[in-house]
């Protein structure tokens, strides 16, 4: 079962940030099916968890480096709300290799709800800060 489908709604419109978002969507299946078809088999879990962990820190770098090239105003709340699904992503690995169980039912709330809200308020804010950034740009071009 896929919790955790994509939907035109999360669209930005920034090319970069849109298709990394649509990674994590998928690195999130990904690990979702390891964990319900395959409880037993540690090798998968561990390269799910390890490929949606290493996924999730760099797209918040490329982010956030995108939030330090426009001179994102709200850089700092961002990147504290990345801290917070940071911990709570790494809340849940440190419970799956410590011996405990995880459950794409843990898993399903912290991406469907958390990412889903932060691309639809925060990204989508960053996004038109840089169109915005972009509009002016293209306007103090001489003809």
């Amino acid at each position: 079962m896929s919790y955790f489908a994509w939907d035109r709604a999360l669209e930005t419109g920034h090319p970069i940030l849109d298709a990394e978002h649509q990674s994590l969507f998928a690195l999130a299946n990904k690990l979702d099916a390891a964990i319900e078809d395959s409880p037993d088999d540690e090798g998968t879990v561990s390269d799910a968890v390890y490929g949606l962990i290493g996924y999730v820190v760099e797209h918040f770098s490329d982010e956030e480096t995108i939030m330090l090239e426009y001179r994102y105003p709200m850089a700092g709340p961002h990147r504290s709300l990345h801290e917070q699904i940071s911990s709570q992503t790494l809340s849940i690995t440190t419970r799956y290799f410590n011996g405990e169980d995880v459950t794409p039912a843990e898993l399903a709330p912290l991406v469907c709800t958390w990412l889903r809200d932060h691309i639809q308020v925060h990204d989508m804010a960053l996004v038109e800060y840089i169109e915005s950034i972009e509009a002016s740009r293209k306007s103090a071009i001489p003809a």
